[in-house]
C-alpha cells in the first residue's frame, strides 16, 4: 500500500500498487471503526492481497477483503529506513500511471522494501533507495544514458568524469553545452553498473548523486516535487 487518507467518520482511501492493476485507488468502508476487518494490513509499507469491485464510475474501487502478506516491521524502528521507503513510496504514487500494470516496477519496489526491513540491514537504507531509483527510472520510461553523451552520441572515457542534466536523460558532453551534475569517472562507472540492474555496486557518495539524478528526472517528467 502507497498511502491512506481518512474519509468521512469511519472510512479509508487507499491509494495501493498492485502486480496486476498498477496503481488504483480503493474505499475501505468502516475502516476506521472496526479494527478486525481488515485485521491491521491497511498500513503503508504493507504488502497485501486485496480484492476488489470495480467502479460504478469513476476510479475509486470498493476494498472488500485485505489479507496481510508482508507486514515489514523491521522498518518501524528506524528513521532512516522509514524515510527511504517513504520516498520510493511517493516516487512510486506519483509516477506510476493509473490503472496501468507495471510489474517491472512493482518487483523493484517489493524488492527495496524487503531489503530495507532485513535485520540486520545490509547496506545503507539511502544506497538501497538510490540503486532502486536507478531502476525505477529504466521501469518507467525514463532511465538515464551513462555511458555517452544524449545529444550527440559521443562515448564518455571510463578515465574521465562526465556531466550529467536530467532532465535530457542522461550525460551531457562539454562540446554539447554539459550539465550541472558532476559525476567522477569511477562513479559513473558504477551508476551505470548499478542502473544495468547489478546490485550492491554503489557507494554512500554514489547514493548521493544517484538519488540527485533520480529526483530531477522526475520532476521533470512526474512533476514530483524534489526534496
Amino acid at each position: 500500500m502507497l498511502r491512506r487518507v481518512e474519509f468521512g467518520e469511519a472510512d479509508l482511501v487507499l491509494s495501493l500498487f498492485t502486480e496486476t492493476l498498477g496503481r488504483v485507488s480503493a474505499l475501505a468502508r468502516g475502516a476506521r471503526k472496526s479494527r478486525k476487518r481488515f485485521a491491521g494490513s491497511l498500513e503503508p509499507f504493507f504488502t497485501i492481497r486485496v480484492r476488489l469491485d470495480e467502479p460504478r464510475s469513476g476510479e475509486l474501487f470498493v476494498l472488500r477483503e485485505a489479507v496481510l502478506v508482508r507486514p515489514r516491521t523491521g522498518l518501524l524502528g528506524d528513521l532512516r529506513k522509514l524515510e527511504a521507503a517513504g520516498r520510493a513510496l511517493a516516487w512510486t504514487r506519483q509516477a506510476a500511471p493509473v490503472r496501468t500494470p507495471e510489474p517491472e516496477a512493482w518487483a523493484i519496489l517489493e524488492r527495496l522494501l524487503d531489503r530495507l526491513a532485513a535485520e540486520p540491514a545490509e547496506r545503507p537504507a539511502e544506497v538501497e533507495l538510490a540503486e532502486a531509483g536507478l531502476l525505477l527510472l529504466d521501469a518507467f520510461g525514463w532511465a538515464l544514458e551513462l555511458e555517452r553523451c544524449v545529444r550527440c552520441g559521443k562515448p564518455c572515457p571510463e578515465d574521465r568524469a562526465a556531466s550529467a542534466d536530467a532532465t535530457r536523460g542522461g550525460l551531457v558532453c562539454r562540446a554539447c553545452g554539459g550539465g550541472r551534475i558532476r559525476i567522477p569517472a569511477n562513479a559513473r562507472l558504477r551508476l551505470a553498473r548499478a542502473a544495468s540492474g547489478e546490485a550492491g555496486v554503489l557507494t554512500s557518495d554514489d547514493a548521493a548523486i544517484a538519488l540527485a539524478l533520480v529526483e530531477r528526472v522526475l520532476v521533470a517528467h512526474a512533476g514530483i516535487e524534489a526534496t
